[in-house]
C-alpha cells in the first residue's frame, strides 16, 4: 500500500500568556503562511480572563458585557463576536495558499470542528450531551448579539442538553466552539476556543463540563485533540520548521500593534 504524503507542519504549544502576545503570535504565523509557505498549528491559553473583540466590533459595544468589565481587553485581526477567554483551550491554524485547506474557508472551518465532535463524542460519558455541527446560521442583523458563543454559524460545534439539571436548560444546543478566520496573501488563519467550563466573567454560557459532564483540563484535551488532528488534517508535526531566532523579535513588534489604541478602538 502506497504511503500518505502529510504536510510538514509547526507545532506551537504555548504556556498562558497575555492576550496581546497570543494575537501577536497568531499574526506571526499567518505571515509565516503567506510569505514563507510554512503550515502552523498552536494550542494556547490566556494568562488570564480576557475579552476579544471581533475585528468588525465596536469597542463601545463592550459596554453591553458587565460581567467581563474588568477583563483586559484585545481585538483580534478576524472578524466574529466577543470573546472572553477563561476557562477554555484555544487553537490557531494557519495555512499557505497552496495548501487544499486554504482555498475553502468553509472546508476549513468543518474539517477542525468535525475532528473535535469525533473526539468529544469518545471521550464524554455515553449517557450525556451529544455533540453535533451546527446546520445554519443565524441573521440576527443589527440586534446580533455581542458574544460569540451566543450566535450561531454553519459548522460552529454544539451539545444538545443533557439531563444534568435546570441550570443549562435553554430549549436549544450550547454552543461550545466556534472559529473565525482571516486572510492574507491567500494564507488562512483560522482561530477559536473550545469552551471547558462556565466562566465567572461570562456566567450566561455553560462549557463542556456544564452541558456533558465531562470535566477535562485544557492540557487533557490538548493531548488528545493534538494527535487526532493532525491525523485528521494530514499533518506531520515532527517535519515541521522550528520558530527561528529572529521569533520573539517579530511577535513583539506585532504586539505594539495590537495593545496600541488606535487598534483596540479603531471601530
Amino acid at each position: 500500500m502506497a504511503s500518505i504524503t502529510k504536510t510538514p507542519c509547526r507545532l506551537l504549544l504555548d504556556p498562558p500568556m497575555p492576550g496581546v502576545w497570543n494575537m501577536a503570535v497568531d499574526e506571526w504565523l499567518l505571515r509565516s503562511a503567506a510569505e514563507d509557505g510554512i503550515l502552523s498549528l498552536r494550542f494556547y491559553e490566556w494568562a488570564e480572563p480576557t475579552l476579544s473583540l471581533g475585528y468588525f466590533q465596536r469597542h463601545t459595544d463592550r459596554a453591553q458585557h458587565a460581567a467581563s468589565a474588568d477583563c483586559p481587553l484585545v481585538r483580534r485581526a478576524s472578524g466574529g463576536g466577543a470573546l472572553v477567554h477563561d476557562r477554555e483551550l484555544t487553537y490557531s491554524l494557519a495555512v499557505p495558499a497552496a495548501h487544499r485547506l486554504a482555498r475553502q474557508a468553509e472546508e476549513l472551518y468543518f474539517a477542525v470542528h468535525e475532528s473535535l465532535v469525533a473526539l468529544l463524542g469518545r471521550l464524554a460519558p455515553s449517557s450525556e450531551g451529544q455533540f453535533l455541527l451546527c446546520t445554519s446560521t443565524d441573521h440576527h442583523g443589527p440586534n446580533e448579539p455581542f458574544l460569540c458563543f451566543e450566535r450561531r454559524s454553519r459548522g460552529d460545534l454544539l451539545c444538545a442538553e443533557s439531563n444534568r439539571g435546570a441550570e443549562t436548560k435553554s430549549g436549544k444546543p450550547h454552543k461550545l466552539c466556534g472559529s473565525a478566520q482571516r486572510r492574507y496573501r491567500g494564507a488562512v488563519l483560522q482561530h477559536g476556543g473550545v469552551l471547558l467550563a462556565r466562566s465567572p466573567q461570562a456566567p450566561e454560557l455553560p462549557g463542556l463540563q456544564e452541558t456533558s459532564g465531562l470535566a477535562l483540563p485544557a492540557s487533557e484535551l490538548r493531548e488528545a485533540w493534538l494527535g487526532a488532528l493532525l491525523q485528521d488534517l494530514g499533518l506531520d508535526a515532527a517535519g515541521g520548521a522550528s520558530s527561528g531566532a529572529t521569533a520573539k523579535a517579530e511577535i513583539d513588534q506585532l504586539s505594539a500593534k495590537f495593545e496600541g489604541k488606535s487598534w483596540i478602538e479603531r471601530r
